[in-house]
């Protein structure tokens, strides 16, 4: 008879190491499933991401994003590079138009100082000067007029770079985000970064 329950005293501690067993395969289940369900939200909220960037990207292919930054990477270095160009040729128009400007006062002066030693009742002195003196004028307006153009262009291409670069910039976050989350092959990641370097 005590055979008998020492018996069931062992069975019943065996009983009780596979019941505490089970509880702890039990919550190591449960806890991984918990995992199991972050990662699954997580793969779905990346989709989600992803399909939204292809929406604003208009469904365009990493590829052609991609080129497109190099496209708009050139570009903007040409315009920087006709900026450059068009502020040297205005300062060059603006050197020219002081030194018309100086001749010109220089000339006005020599003729006042000219006409009053000659005879002022002279028309064809006069109309000459006047002449002179309107060209010198009409030289002068389209002058300030070319300047002007030249500072509109250059204010229009100051927009055009800023938007391009704010563009560029877009892109280049979008496709931060997908080499991020390594949705680009390995190719397409090394030309990413190559051009991120640009």
């Amino acid at each position: 008879m005590s055979l008998t329950v020492q018996q069931l005293l062992a069975d019943a501690r065996r009983l009780s190491t596979r019941l505490k067993e089970h509880d702890q395969s039990a919550d190591q289940l449960l806890s991984r499933g918990q995992e199991v369900l972050k990662e699954v939200d997580a793969m779905r909220q990346y989709q989600e991401n992803i399909e939204n960037l292809n929406e604003l990207a208009h469904n365009r292919p990493r590829a052609h994003l991609v080129l497109g930054i190099q496209q708009e990477n050139r570009h903007i270095r040409s315009l920087q590079q006709e900026n450059k160009e068009l502020r040297a040729a205005l300062e060059e128009h603006q050197s020219a138009l002081e030194l018309i400007m100086s001749k010109y006062r220089e000339h006005i002066t020599s003729m006042i100082k000219c006409s009053g030693k000659l005879d002022c009742s002279s028309n064809s002195n006069n109309q000459l000067i006047l002449d002179k003196t309107e060209k010198v004028c009409e030289m002068a307006a389209v002058m300030k007029e070319a300047v002007r153009r030249d500072e509109e262009m250059e204010g229009e291409n100051q927009e055009l770079i800023a938007r391009l670069y704010t563009e560029n910039k877009g892109l280049r976050e979008m496709l931060g985000i997908s080499a991020k989350h390594r949705s680009l092959p390995s190719q397409q990641r090394k030309l990413c970064s190559v051009d991120q370097g640009i």
